[in-house]
């Protein structure tokens, strides 16, 4: 079978099932490792998969943004498994940044009443910290969009500027371990955009269903991001890349 052949056999494969393993594919084909990880190299470079450490990932593409109400029920489990291991990073006396997704969300649903400083530009995320008065709670302001419920443009971003932030928790509609984190959003992709960089640690609460989903608009590389907090049902090829790179928070 030509080299041309093969990679599409091998893309018709990732239509039915979103990760395929090297060594598997050699068998398949019955060719050698190299062979196939030439063939994974090429269509990485052709954008039509996501070459990952011992096989590949189907490119999902996340192109309509849900109003927040829907996305907070959606994969809720998973969202809790994530919240629940992300309070374990906030310390006593931290500044933290809450974004407006509902991943965020669900993680100061459940923040404890602790001497900290929350900074968020969501109103959502307001509401189950009312009551917890220990926590010195600070809303951005700016624009508000009512489909997100969140505060932005740059009345929003440049209040967050005068505050010196441990720890900056947010989220995404897709991470591709390529090209980062991704927004359908434009607004929303640059207002994490420029705040992001004014945070000493940024941590990527992201639900496993987003792995490598490329969205409309990046904002953030893996470089910039510091540590990356996922469910257990991530895909363990996605997982080993982020692993490698000494993100993964498990």
């Amino acid at each position: 079978m030509l080299a041309r052949q093969r990679q599409r056999v091998i893309l018709s494969m990732l239509e039915t099932q979103p990760s395929l393993r090297t060594i598997e594919l050699a068998r398949h084909f019955d060719v050698t490792d190299e062979t196939i990880r030439r063939d994974l190299e090429f269509l990485d470079a052709e954008n039509k998969l996501i070459r990952t450490h011992g096989g590949a990932l189907r490119i999902e593409k996340c192109a309509v943004d849900m109003p927040l109400q829907k996305r907070l029920k959606e994969n809720r489990a998973a969202k809790q498994e994530i919240a629940k291991k992300a309070v374990t990073l906030i310390k006593e006396g931290e500044t933290i940044f809450l974004d407006a997704s509902s991943t965020v969300l669900t993680l100061a649903e459940i923040l404890p009443d602790m001497e900290i400083t929350v900074i968020t530009n969501a109103h959502d995320c307001v509401v189950p910290l009312m009551n917890q008065s220990k926590i010195n709670l600070i809303a951005t302001g700016g624009k508000l969009d009512r489909f997100s419920h969140s505060y932005g443009g740059m009345m929003a971003w440049t209040m967050l500027r005068k505050f010196s932030i441990d720890k900056a928790f947010f989220s995404c509609n897709g991470i591709d371990i390529e090209r980062g984190a991704s927004e359908v959003a434009e607004s929303h992709a640059e207002f994490k955009e420029n705040v992001l960089p004014l945070c000493s640690e940024r941590i990527l609460l992201c639900d496993s269903t987003k792995f490598g989903i490329r969205s409309t608009r990046f904002f953030a590389d893996m470089t910039i991001i510091d540590r990356v907090i996922t469910d257990s049902n991530a895909d363990p090829l996605f997982l080993s890349k982020v692993a490698d790179g000494g993100k993964l928070v498990s």
